[in-house]
């Protein structure tokens, strides 16, 4: 087994229960099935913060986002990442290492800067999302929960994270049907999805080990029969209830009636 890697979770006091938590679980659990020993910390408070190999910093309430920010700022954090250490950052844990975002009240907040997004604020979308495959990073489609009220817009020339055929997403241009999800910027992650994302997903664990690993060569395949199975079922539970795969079919009939105009 190649050296272990280590994946902090960092302040998950900061942040919601939305099964982010158990983001961590699921790389040791696709690193054992990938023989790479993973071994997993918490940080909770400034003074406790470690070299790391992956970080994951999950959601909270917009009115948190200021504290998050805060606590992250007071670690190593940029410099671990600009040195390449992996960060997932998941939905206003995304606000927080954006370049920008909004507070509930529509003031504008500097962010850490680590991922090169800003987000604005946006109509409230709340529903499960189904991804497009993506043979660029070897991804099937996925599933994920989305539950926001903002926009995420790209900046520099970033590419999304996902191609979305259910779902809202990052709504960069919300007449133009934009359907891209998250950021994918180096070693950067960033995603409003939450699930938990990485264990009903365990490809997208495998891209973030890949990057974390340094690998560039396709994991060979590993059978996930329940997984699967599960991600399956919802999948076409969410196509059925999505006519059209169109996730204006969700917005109030006043608001849809107006992106159609």
């Amino acid at each position: 087994m190649s050296k272990a890697l280590t994946v902090a979770t960092l302040f998950p006091l900061a942040t919601v229960a939305a099964a982010d938590e158990a983001n961590a679980g699921a790389l040791v659990r696709r690193g054992a099935a990938r023989d790479i020993a993973v071994e997993t910390v918490t940080v909770d408070r400034p003074d406790s913060f470690v070299e790391a190999d992956v970080y994951l910093v999950g959601g909270t309430g917009r009115g948190g986002v200021a504290a998050l920010v805060e606590a992250l700022r007071s670690t190593d954090l940029a410099a671990r990442v600009s040195d390449g250490a992996v960060l997932l950052a998941v939905d206003a844990g995304l606000d927080a290492v954006a370049r920008s975002w909004v507070d509930p009240s529509g003031s504008r907040h500097p962010g850490l800067g680590l991922a090169p997004v800003s987000t604005h604020p946006a109509t409230e979308v709340t529903g499960t999302v189904v991804t497009r495959p993506d043979a660029s990073l070897d991804l099937p489609a996925l599933i994920g929960w989305e539950a926001n009220d903002l926009r995420t817009v790209r900046e520099d020339g970033a590419r999304a994270l996902f191609t979305l055929e259910v779902g809202a997403g990052n709504r960069a241009d919300d007449a133009g049907g934009d359907t891209s999800e998250g950021v994918l910027a180096g070693s950067v992650f960033g995603t409003r999805l939450h699930g938990p994302l990485l264990a009903l997903n365990p490809e997208l664990a495998d891209l973030v080990l890949a990057r974390a690993t340094q690998r560039s060569e396709a994991w060979p395949t590993l059978e996930s029969p329940f997984v699967e199975r599960a991600r399956r079922e919802r999948i076409a539970e969410s196509r059925r209830e999505s006519p059209g795969s169109d996730w204006r079919s969700r917005l109030p009939a006043p608001v849809a009636a107006r992106l159609r105009r």
